[in-house]
């Protein structure tokens, strides 16, 4: 057992609400402080412990974290229903749901624990579903007997009355999840970064700075007022150009640039490459709650790219149809581009066949220079009309990289003719050491 296990399984076993800290936790275990904050943070990220501002550090239940989930009360609330019995399972994730225009036999055999039966008014088919462990969702404005009502409260699932029809219920539930499924990759910065940020006053000195360093083995920390509201950040830039007596308000870099719990961790990237940074504070109201690095973010990003997704994105439609071959410097992208992409006079949109060269320009950086990158500039000229439905290539050739800048050409050809020419130049967010 490695020491960060054996400092998780010490914090597991504590009861819950004991308070924690970095220096207590060293001594208990006569683990180095270092070790110590790593560990709690660790616990954090798997909810073992929080971190309450202002509060500290504290033992808690552990519990899965939800980015978001679909419930009874939610399909209750999209189709308009009517709560007939099972109220007090409403609270209850939904897995999946069925349409059982089926004989009563054959639907129990699909049915699991957790799913959603779209029924018409066939009582044994409804008692047959919760009797399987599934809510039932009832079309056609049918009411449900006594008996299946006092089934459904004995056994706390929901039935539910609706006047739409099974079509438009289906349409209306497959959306609800679709959309569920698209927000699961948009993660916030409140479900990556680290809550209990080491940080700096404006009294402090340099000489604490380089306290810090020594311990920390970090050079750049955000700076907080007597209130505890984010004002600089100082860093060894800053520090050496000064003396040890100095007070870290005098030296520090004022008006920093942070985020807030709620900003995305795209958003965040951008920024990190934007202006070259590897951390950013994160506040709530000022206040500085958090701190997130240039390895969360690339961790959070390469997460979000493995989320299961059901409803696509423009950009998913775009490239769904269109297969990579990597070549030197550069990749090449085989497809047709999808018939609802056209414009008034139905050819392909201007707009779609941007988005398509601009896709496949970042996908040949990512996947040659293994960075994630955000368009900087993107120059287009389009030279001749296309048809939908028709198979195109796409060339792009990383002609210069540099640094944090990578610079592609990009060209659709279709039948030997030339469609479209673009230059787009990137800015690359690489995993660099943060401290």
């Amino acid at each position: 057992m490695t020491k960060n296990e054996r400092v998780l399984e010490y914090l597991k076993s504590l009861p819950e609400g004991t308070k924690i800290s970095v220096r207590s936790l060293a001594q208990a275990l006569k683990i180095s402080e270092g070790t110590a904050y790593k560990a709690i943070k660790d616990a954090e990220s798997m909810y073992i412990v929080t971190t309450i501002p202002r509060a500290g550090t504290i033992r808690t239940k552990p519990k899965n974290k939800q980015i978001d989930r679909l419930t009874y009360e939610e399909v209750k609330n999209v189709v308009d229903g009517v709560v007939l019995g099972g109220e007090n399972g409403l609270d209850i994730e939904l897995h999946k749901f069925l349409i059982g225009a089926m004989t009563t036999e054959e639907m129990v055999k699909y049915i699991q624990p957790g799913d959603l039966i779209i029924l018409g008014n066939r009582d044994n088919a409804q008692t047959a579903a919760l009797k399987a462990g599934a809510a039932v969702l009832i079309t056609g404005g049918f009411d449900a007997k006594d008996e299946v009502k006092n089934l459904a409260n004995q056994l706390s699932l929901p039935l539910i009355s609706t006047t739409y029809d099974t079509f438009t219920v289906a349409t209306l539930i497959n959306k609800a999840i679709n959309e569920r499924m698209t927000k699961k990759r948009i993660l916030l910065v409140n479900n990556i970064m680290s809550t209990n940020p080491i940080y700096m006053t404006t009294k402090q000195t340099v000489k604490d700075w380089k306290m810090l360093l020594n311990k920390t083995s970090h050079t750049r920390y955000p700076v907080v007022d007597d209130s505890g509201a984010l004002v600089g950040i100082v860093t060894s830039r800053e520090v050496a150009k000064a003396d040890e007596e100095d007070r870290i308000g005098d030296i520090m870099s004022k008006n920093p640039i942070y985020v807030t719990e709620t900003t995305t961790v795209a958003f965040a990237a951008h920024l990190m490459i934007w202006w070259n940074i590897e951390v950013l504070p994160v506040t709530n109201n000022k206040e500085l709650v958090g701190i997130i690095s240039r390895e969360d973010v690339i961790k959070a990003l390469q997460y979000m790219a493995k989320q299961p997704q059901i409803e696509e994105t423009i950009n998913d439609t775009l490239l769904k149809d269109f297969r990579a071959e990597k070549i030197q410097d550069g990749m090449k992208f085989f497809g047709t581009i999808p018939q609802n992409m056209v414009n008034q006079l139905g050819t392909v949109s201007s707009s779609a066949l941007m988005m398509l060269m601009c896709e496949c320009g970042v996908s040949s950086v990512t996947r040659n220079k293994r960075f994630d990158a955000v368009v900087d500039n993107f120059l287009v000229y389009f030279i001749r009309p296309l048809q939908t439905e028709k198979s195109i290539e796409v060339n792009t050739t990383i002609i210069d990289y540099s640094g944090n800048f990578c610079k592609v050409e990009i060209s659709v050809i279709y039948d030997g003719t030339m469609i479209a020419k673009a230059l787009m130049s990137l800015r690359l967010l690489k995993n660099k050491k943060l401290f």
